[in-house]
């Protein structure tokens, strides 16, 4: 144990713990608060579409409940567990009474947050995503045996280690090795998050993934049927995955597994309405949380070329399916440009063949690789690299790491409104499942 973990310890001993963050930051923590037996004894979160759900038996509840739980447990310590927005939970913990004693900020303890693409490639190739371009990066998958030394490396250069994203740009369920690579992370008391398209045929890899209790599971989706979803994850197959839905929780319950499983709802102009009341539905039915997201346009390479003047064909028919246009997101997002990118600052990224990239929402090799091989560099000099890389300052110059983030997302919904209006278009699904925004 190292004198980080050991202070953390001797800081909450056995005392009540609410961890502040639903997603995969708060989910790793509660494996860490699991293996060294403290005491967490639930969650809260903005997002009311987590509201009333539980993670481990743990409930979910909003943060104004942090005001009823001091008065149950005198003792509390809220750990704020997120990757991004720290500062602004902990400025609304001051105005609940609560004391800089009563907190712990989890991201002072781990600093970085690891990412790792183990697969190379996708099986779609959806327009809005940088795995519908050729020719930008090498395919390949991170075999469980590298897999190994990786996580060993990283045991010995950070404190804390808590969770690992199995993903970025590839398709995790495509990896035979997927079940060999979550046991092993277990293993080492770390928490895994695996996102998918779950456009897989294989009922014999889902189950044998599922056996294994990925403790976080997000799967994209922009459409109940056909017609809006062959559009934007295109090269998938509608009733296959909604098919794999009904599987999942089948195999959830089947093997009593925690899964936290979470549908990304991608929002586009032709997915809002009916399509969108039946994904609720659905959703409801199977007991998935729902998190619908405004579509935007990646990697940052192309954002880049798009607001210099380059924009390839596929990009200029992308925005008509968009919402909150790349322009309006820029600007949504420009009174943010005076802060850290939290991309570049809390996230580090290990490609399947163990180059480095800038950060998770780059894509180009050529211009956005930074070390070949993580093995062989150390973190400390990996960081290093990162100040003043000609591709972050391209990034910032045109106000691109906010705009990736979301940020602002009252006014991407004022924006969508707007669109929706312009265009008559069918909000009624819209108006259903976006409260959270």
């Amino acid at each position: 144990m190292n004198a980080v973990v050991e202070g953390l310890i001797n800081k909450v001993g056995n005392k009540p713990l609410v961890i502040w963050g639903a997603r995969m930051t708060g989910i790793g923590f509660l494996r860490f608060a699991k293996k060294y037996e403290l005491n967490p004894i639930g969650f809260v979160d903005s997002d009311t579409s987590l509201t009333g759900r539980n993670i481990s038996g743990l409930p979910i509840g909003l943060p104004k409940e942090i005001l009823s739980l001091k008065k149950q447990h005198q003792d509390l310590i809220i750990v704020v567990a997120v990757s991004i927005k720290e500062d602004e939970i902990i400025s609304s913990l001051a105005k609940m009474g609560v004391s800089g004693a009563e907190i712990v900020n989890y991201h002072d303890l781990t600093k970085t947050f690891f990412t790792i693409d183990i697969v190379g490639s996708c099986n779609l190739k959806c327009p809005s995503c940088p795995q519908s371009m050729t020719g930008l990066a090498p395919k390949g998958f991170m075999s469980l045996e590298t897999y190994k030394k990786v996580t060993d490396k990283i045991l010995k250069e950070v404190d804390i280690a808590s969770h690992v994203s199995l993903y970025s740009w590839g398709e995790p369920f495509l990896h035979s090795e997927l079940p060999g690579i979550i046991e092993h992370t277990h293993s080492l008391g770390i928490a895994t998050a695996v996102s998918t398209n779950l456009s897989i045929v294989s009922t014999k890899q889902i189950k044998a993934i599922m056996k294994t209790g990925p403790d976080y599971l997000k799967i994209s989706i922009s459409g109940f049927y056909p017609e809006a979803y062959d559009s934007t994850h295109t090269g998938g197959n509608i009733n296959l995955v909604k098919s794999n839905l009904y599987r999942l929780r089948y195999l959830i319950d089947k093997y009593n597994v925690s899964v936290f499983v979470e549908v990304n709802y991608h929002l586009y102009t032709n997915n809002i309405g009916e399509d969108l009341i039946q994904i609720k539905k659905l959703c409801k039915d199977l007991d998935f949380a729902l998190s619908p997201c405004y579509s935007l346009v990646a990697p940052v390479e192309r954002v880049v070329d798009y607001c210099e003047g380059r924009i390839d064909e596929e990009t200029k028919q992308l925005t008509n399916l968009l919402l909150v246009s790349i322009d309006k997101g820029l600007e949504i997002a420009k009174p943010y440009s005076h802060l850290p990118c939290r991309f570049l600052t809390n996230q580090l990224n290990i490609n399947w063949d163990l180059s480095v990239p800038l950060c998770c929402v780059v894509f180009d090799r050529q211009t956005s690789s930074i070390v070949d091989n993580f093995l062989e560099t150390p973190l400390k000099k990996i960081n290093e690299k990162k100040i003043g890389h000609p591709q972050c300052t391209k990034c910032f110059e045109h106000n691109i790491p906010h705009y990736q983030l979301g940020v602002n997302q009252p006014e991407w919904a004022k924006e969508a409104d707007r669109v929706i209006k312009e265009r008559h278009l069918n909000d009624s699904g819209l108006r259903l499942s976006m409260d959270r925004l």
